[in-house]
């Protein structure tokens, strides 16, 4: 097979524009109606808010093939230019229904692959999911391998059944406390939350090539900039032990303009405090101040390795069903190329 010669764009994050955000949006919206039919549109506001709000450690690269005034098809590369895991850059690569078949995503792939080539990226880590099997399909043809298998999980508020919440709040006096967040982490208490955070570092892997990641009290806030420039609203739950120190956390967060879906995001216990119940109080306790902060939510949704069965029974028991199936997929960044060439 041979790939068309396209005329591909490229803008780095130094180049984004309020421009380029809505007509990326546009783009991504048309890709949504595929993926997430029943889901609202993205906001143009939003991304480029975020686009403004780029943490300095990041790098965030675009190509993009253009028709008409509209984005047909594009390539997103980001890296961390500290910390861990120097070898790896994350794609995202979607091609509209329409322009599939002409060579676009193959062409888009080289472009991304040398580029990270050259900043010394070995690897590329790129996800897929059930409701589009065209990525699946590109991503084995590409090289690339599964290493990680996961679902996107949704609970519908409205079917919790009456009193979990309150069973699962309800605590013996063991001396631990809880507290919610609503205004960002506490400044007392932002090294022990990023040292916190830590845990996160437990939850499966699998087979990806990926080392831990060691997050740094200014890395949570560049984040919380970020969650607010993309107009986020977050709660913050965490668990104290006896002894005052931070044992448990969970958080999420909706858009107030979008206020119907909430994103579960990370939910982690110290080994030292497993066996407590103490995730189980922190998801029930969220929920409840969701419930009162959001009365127009109605559904919580959040990504579970398949692997993680600790997590999967907290948010099967609670009420979480599969919502859609996804795959974390690398491809070493020589093989990728090599590929590309042979064909």
């Amino acid at each position: 097979m041979t790939t068309t010669p396209v005329a591909v764009q490229h803008r780095d994050h130094t180049a984004l524009t309020e421009e380029f955000a809505r007509t990326l949006v546009a783009h991504l919206n048309r890709l949504r109606a595929e993926s997430h039919p029943h889901d609202p549109p993205v906001d143009p506001a939003n991304v480029w808010g975020q686009m403004q709000h780029l943490p300095p450690v990041l790098e965030l690269d675009f190509w993009t093939v253009e028709q008409d005034g509209q984005i047909v098809a594009h390539a997103r590369t980001q890296l961390f230019t500290v910390g861990e895991n120097g070898h790896l850059a994350e794609l995202e690569l979607m091609v509209s229904p329409a322009a599939r078949g002409r060579g676009l995503g193959r062409t888009l792939l080289d472009h991304a692959a040398r580029a990270m080539r050259e900043r010394g990226r070995t690897l590329l880590i790129t996800q897929t999911n059930d409701r589009v099997p065209a990525g699946e399909a590109f991503a084995r043809r590409a090289g690339f391998q599964p290493g990680l298998s996961s679902h996107a999980n949704r609970l519908l508020l409205s079917d919790i059944p009456d009193g979990l919440l309150d069973a699962w709040t309800t605590r013996p006096d063991d001396g631990y406390t809880l507290e919610v967040w609503t205004d960002g982490v506490p400044d007392a208490d932002l090294d022990a939350y990023a040292e916190l955070l830590n845990v996160m570092n437990s939850a499966p892997r699998d087979d990806l090539d990926m080392e831990d990641h060691r997050t740094t009290p200014d890395e949570v806030r560049s984040m919380e900039q970020l969650a607010r420039a993309g107009g986020r609203a977050a709660v913050v739950a965490v668990v104290r032990a006896p002894d005052g120190t931070l044992a448990g956390l969970t958080d999420v967060s909706w858009r107030p303009a979008q206020p119907g879906i909430v994103s579960q995001g990370n939910t982690g216990v110290l080994p030292a405090h497993r066996g407590h119940q103490l995730g189980r109080w922190l998801k029930a306790a969220n929920v409840s101040e969701v419930m009162r902060l959001n009365p127009q939510a109605t559904e919580i949704r959040t990504q579970n390795a398949d692997s993680n069965g600790p997590m999967l029974k907290i948010n099967t028991d609670l009420g979480f069903r599969p919502f859609m199936a996804s795959t974390v997929w690398q491809g070493a960044v020589a093989d990728v190329l090599s590929g590309l060439e042979r064909n």
